[in-house]
């Protein structure tokens, strides 16, 4: 039989030079294979017949192994023995999404001429000789649907796989590329793997000249992903389908801790989105309000979003607010404790909110109003900010405290896209590059009752609401980090925040199996890395940063709900875990 393998790559070239020239250009294809390929092999055009006459659709490209002699009745030029088929290929100028389906189901209706269902499903993995034919489809552009981003890798992506998951895996085509957004899916089965739940199989072009090291698995790629740049294919896939795995919550109060930006924002609104109704904790309750009012689908879930204001460095707010929680709530479903403090901020890193957060309610828009009135009713916005005033006022200033005000201004920026539309912190030095010499006492402390006492307190004492809950599972997840960890080798700096996660971790590790026992399921989380928190000063260094970030907050987000979701799809009841990257790890 003739090798395939050695010509393939010719093959697909010449494919892709052709794709969107029309009739003409694929006259020209044919006869540029037939001079490309050996005597063996013959190219011709039409369908493909097995020997019980059945016909697969019209196809643009047939290559044949002309060395076989198994013949069926050919009435016309345009049959073709299946048997000897090696590969087919469907060229397109440009289509829709429905023209790629037909496409698709061309390649299919080729493939299913040979019974290799069967075989697959008994074997798991297949051998080349039978994948044949091997089954491509080149496009030159690719008409999305309405509602979907023109020029985006990630919607023209969607739309491929929308496309081959109409198809059994055994009957999708091996390779298919759209040649304009430069995005190419290869079957798994061509190099030896099987297709798992979790495979896209979606590449960018052009591939990597350099191999590049991937966050999660640390193997090196040169394979782009069509959605991470630091990750590998497999490795996307699997980030990919858990960023939009999606749960049925409704019915469910979860309670969120830190969620006015970054993680405790995507993590809320993933909530949300799933039907779940949602407390929200932030120092700032009326600039979190303006945030999530200006979320496209705000309508959606805006009377399941109540926002209170809570300042975690105050023990005695905490008491008060889950006395105020248990008073006019019966139950609580799932826990997230999501705030931490990893780097004291300046006071000008804040100023700007103080005055928005000192407005009284009738001030707000209506619809922000609406989500901070629980929090209005629980505090109202003058006594919260004394409270917090009283909190700042702090009896051995911090070094950063000690500057001038003036000076202090400017080493804070304005509101920045590098930050996703936080404030910029400019300071030359803080916390997480000191060592253990040079960190301040007062921050030592505000981190250790932000990450470990107020979560701690919660869990103690939100236990009784978890417990009423009317659903088999309950949830708390401590969002952790690996800086928490005792496996990894640590650097000298940030020792605070190092002591914090751990203890965070061995609350986790210590109660979840008591707490297991009432059907209270507590993990801890490392949500990636998606923050800086390493000094910066120019905007510039924040916004560079920001863009080699492996993963985003939707990420983080889908990582801090995995345990719930899984519990929920799968049955899967894990508890007393540290997760990092969507698998248990060691402490």
């Amino acid at each position: 039989m003739t090798d395939l393998r050695h010509h393939l790559k010719s093959i697909v070239a010449c494919l892709k030079q052709r794709a969107g020239t029309g009739v003409e250009g694929r006259s020209q294809c044919k006869e540029e294979l037939a001079k490309l390929l050996p005597a063996s092999y013959g190219v011709g055009e039409g369908y493909l017949v097995n020997e019980q006459g059945e016909h697969s659709r019209w196809l643009d490209i047939i290559i044949i192994d002309k060395t076989l002699t198994l013949e069926v009745s050919q009435q016309t030029e345009t049959e073709f023995d299946e048997r000897t088929a090696l590969l087919v290929a469907r060229l397109a100028d440009e289509v829709d999404e429905a023209g790629l389906v037909e496409s698709v189901e061309a390649i299919a209706s080729a493939k299913a001429l040979r019974d290799i269902g069967k075989r697959q499903a008994q074997q798991g993995k297949i051998k080349l000789k039978h994948l044949l034919p091997l089954g491509t489809i080149f496009v030159q552009r690719l008409q999305l649907d309405k509602g979907y981003e023109e020029g985006s890798h990630e919607a023209y992506s969607q739309a491929m796989y929308r496309v081959l998951q109409r198809q059994r895996e055994v009957e999708r085509p091996d390779y298919l590329s759209l040649l304009e957004p430069g995005l190419n899916y290869i079957s798994p089965s061509l190099e030896g793997e099987s297709i798992s739940a979790i495979t896209i199989g979606i590449t960018r072009e052009p591939e990597l000249l350099r191999t590049r090291l991937c966050y999660r698995c640390k193997q090196r790629f040169t394979r782009r992903h069509f959605f991470y740049d630091l990750l590998c294919l497999q490795c996307g896939d699997l980030n990919y389908q858990k960023r939009q795995s999606q749960a049925d919550l409704r019915g469910r109060l979860a309670l969120v801790t830190g969620a006015r930006i970054h993680i405790g924002y995507a993590t809320v609104l993933r909530l949300l989105r799933a039907g779940a109704t949602v407390i929200a904790t932030t120092r700032f309750p009326h600039d979190a309000a303006r945030r999530y009012s200006a979320e496209p689908d705000f309508a959606q879930w805006r009377e399941r979003l109540h926002i209170y204001g809570l300042d975690l460095r105050h023990l005695s707010l905490i008491e008060y607010f889950i006395a105020h929680i248990k008073e006019h709530y019966s139950a609580l479903d799932i826990l997230i404790n999501n705030a931490a403090q990893t780097v004291k901020r300046p006071y000008a890193y804040y100023a700007p909110l103080l005055a928005y957060e000192q407005q009284t309610p009738e001030t707000l828009p209506a619809a922000q109003q609406e989500l901070v009135a629980r929090s209005h009713a629980f505090m109202p916005p003058t006594s919260f900010i004394a409270e917090a005033s009283k909190a700042l006022a702090l009896p051995i200033p911090t070094q950063t405290e000690r500057i001038p005000r003036t000076e202090e201004q400017q080493l804070v920026s304005q509101v920045s896209n590098a930050t996703k539309g936080a404030m910029l912190d400019l300071r030359r030095e803080n916390s997480w590059s000191q060592r253990i010499e040079e960190i301040d006492l007062t921050e030592f402390l505000e981190v250790q009752v932000i990450n470990v006492t107020a979560p701690f307190m919660l869990v103690k004492g939100l236990n009784e609401l978890l417990r009423n809950s009317s659903f088999p599972q309950r949830f708390i997840i401590n969002v952790s980090a690996v800086e928490g960890r005792f496996a990894q080798n640590k650097l000298g700096t940030h020792v605070h925040t190092n002591m914090a996660k751990a203890a965070l971790n061995m609350l986790t590790h210590t109660a979840a199996a008591d707490l297991a026992q009432d059907n209270i399921y507590m993990n801890s989380v490392d949500p990636g890395w998606v923050t800086r928190q390493a000094p910066a000063t120019q905007e510039a260094i924040w916004q560079r940063a920001k863009e080699s970030m492996p993963l985003d907050m939707q990420d983080a987000a889908a990582r801090i709900c995995d345990p719930i979701w899984s519990a929920i799809h799968d049955g899967q009841l894990e508890y007393g875990r540290f997760y990092k990257d969507y698998a248990p790890s060691d402490w």
